[in-house]
């Protein structure tokens, strides 16, 4: 009996140790602010939207700084909507993308994959006409900030040999496209540490880390 209750203390340390672990990491991570005194004023509005657990970036489709329908073509969308105004950028594991549309979609393999292993990801990107989501932060940034981090979002697709974007073979409706990103998917670069890396490399308000949601928002609250 000893040597099985020193056996079963030892599996449940094996268990125990790396989501507590990981649970400090996210503490501290979601604690300490980047670009804490980033100005955030200027002529371009972002917005930062998130559902309760994954967070996008939404920007102007075009302004005087930048054209995104030269790159995401509104013929890769199903559908064109008329006076859209926005695109909506996210990024996520590709797996769990095309075969989660919705949360009751979730399989366990699906999600251990893309939480233990190097798994390819995804960009998506949505056409809105307006900003419709309840949770939701208006960020003012200058044109040096907005050029910061449209260089962020284009080093992260996967372009053809012509500069061009292929888009993956799946939709969630007839105002979204998803592209095929070069990084990779772990528990450690989630959707959520995407866009909070997005805000850091353009200077604004961030998390030195953060894999959920809500650190990020709180850094904006």
């Amino acid at each position: 009996m000893r040597v099985l209750a020193k056996y079963l203390r030892k599996v449940l340390i094996i268990i125990m140790v790396p989501p507590l672990i990981y649970s400090i990491l996210v503490l501290i991570g979601g604690l300490i602010t980047v670009n804490r005194t980033s100005v955030q004023h200027g002529p371009i509005k972002i917005y930062l939207v998130q559902n309760g657990s994954h967070s996008d970036i939404i920007v102007p489709i075009q302004n005087e700084t930048f054209n995104w329908e030269n790159i995401i073509l509104p013929e890769h969308f199903p559908a064109n909507i008329k006076n859209a105004k926005y695109y909506s950028f996210g990024w996520g594991d590709r797996e769990f993308y095309r075969t989660t549309p919705y949360w009751e979609d979730l399989k366990l393999k699906t999600a251990f994959n893309s939480l233990f292993l190097n798994t390819p990801s995804a960009l998506h990107i949505r056409r809105l006409s307006k900003i419709d989501s309840e949770k939701i932060v208006e960020i003012e940034v200058n044109v040096e900030q907005y050029k910061k981090l449209t260089e962020y979002f284009l080093k992260h697709f996967q372009f053809e040999s012509d500069k061009s974007l292929r888009p993956l073979n799946f939709h969630y409706s007839s105002n979204d496209v998803f592209y095929a990103s070069k990084s990779s998917f772990h528990a450690f670069r989630t959707c959520n540490s995407w866009a909070n890396n997005a805000l850091k490399y353009s200077g604004l308000r961030s998390c030195l880390w953060t894999p959920f949601a809500w650190p990020l928002f709180w850094q904006h609250s």
